[in-house]
């Protein structure tokens, strides 16, 4: 029998009051306005990481607001199904898609019909939380740092074996990246999730991996996996002793994963602004940002603009290396 590790179980325990939480402060603020409820759709399921931020924003934006806030998990497609639901609701504000850089930007790329265009079909409210990737390997690599992972592999070329969470994802392309700049023959393989991708890496199954910083970093703490190098241009202060890719001399990764939250085009520029303004203020409080910071996640508001202009660099970015490995859309 698979034994699962008990700060695995603390992890799901949390997920689960918070999602517990989420529900009794959505239907309390149901029970208490007569306003209807503002939908805040989710490609993944519940209990997820998206689908926890989207329950503390919505109690969070609730109380701001003073109208009730409800998830609903659209799941499946990684985010494509949630997206296409925003894209055909009513533009009046009252639906709203809370989405990660893979359904407004990754996608994009490696899909021939997503079925939406997020730079026609949504207005960006406003940018909720980054979120940075992390290498981390088993301490049987003997790795401390990229270059001690790289000769590693390129002694062991049949086990140099790097998990991600998903296929045709950001992380896998990392891997490429990697493989480049570091002239190893490193092989993606593909997850259902960072949660089992985490769990084989700390039972040895699984050398190293790449996937959110927020999957890795209670067994970073605990001393059961070693991350090496973090996404962004500044050092993760959830992390703050481990660098990031360009101190070690990879290039491309600068650029953390992120969480934004979109209306649907045609939603009058008064509600966008009115919801935007709510995103800065509950994203300012120490509340919600001590739980995103529990969850591995960092805090950062961002105004509709700078969220176009991060998604644009994004897509210009993750774009060049798609078509520099050669992927073809499926």
């Amino acid at each position: 029998m698979r034994r699962i590790p008990i700060r695995s179980l603390m992890a799901k325990g949390l997920k689960a009051l918070v999602l517990a939480l989420g529900l009794s402060a959505a239907h309390s603020a149901l029970a208490q306005s007569s306003a209807p409820p503002v939908r805040i759709l989710v490609g993944f399921p519940a209990g997820g990481g998206v689908d926890v931020v989207a329950r503390l924003l919505a109690e969070a934006l609730g109380q701001k607001l003073g109208q009730p806030f409800v998830v609903d998990n659209r799941t499946g497609a990684g985010g494509l199904i949630a997206a296409a639901a925003l894209k055909h609701a009513a533009a009046d504000g009252q639906t709203v898609f809370l989405s990660n850089d893979h359904t407004v930007v990754t996608a994009l790329l490696t899909t021939k019909a997503p079925g939406f265009e997020p730079s026609s079909d949504f207005v960006p409210i406003g940018n909720v939380a980054q979120i940075a990737m992390g290498l981390a390997v088993h301490p049987s690599t003997q790795s401390m740092r990229l270059d001690e992972f790289a000769a590693w592999a390129k002694r062991n070329p049949s086990k140099a074996n790097v998990g991600v969470p998903a296929p045709a994802s950001i992380p896998e392309f990392a891997v490429s990246l990697l493989s480049g700049q570091l002239s190893i023959d490193a092989k993606a393989v593909a997850y259902r999730g960072g949660a089992p991708l985490a769990a084989d890496l700390v039972s040895g199954q699984l050398p190293a991996g790449i996937t959110a910083l927020s999957e890795l970093l209670q067994y970073q703490k605990a001393g059961k996996i070693r991350v090496l190098a973090v996404s962004g241009t500044q050092r993760s202060p959830l992390l703050p002793e481990v660098p990031t890719f360009a101190e070690q001399g990879v290039q491309g990764l600068d650029q953390s994963n992120f969480l934004v939250l979109f209306a649907r085009a045609g939603t009058s520029a008064k509600v966008v602004e009115r919801y935007s303004d709510a995103l800065r203020a509950v994203l300012a409080g120490p509340a919600l940002r001590e739980q995103l910071q529990a969850l591995g996640m960092q805090p950062d508001y961002a105004g509709p603009e700078a969220v176009r202009r991060n998604m644009q660099r994004a897509t210009d970015n993750w774009g060049q290396v798609v078509k520099q490995i050669g992927f073809q859309p499926q």
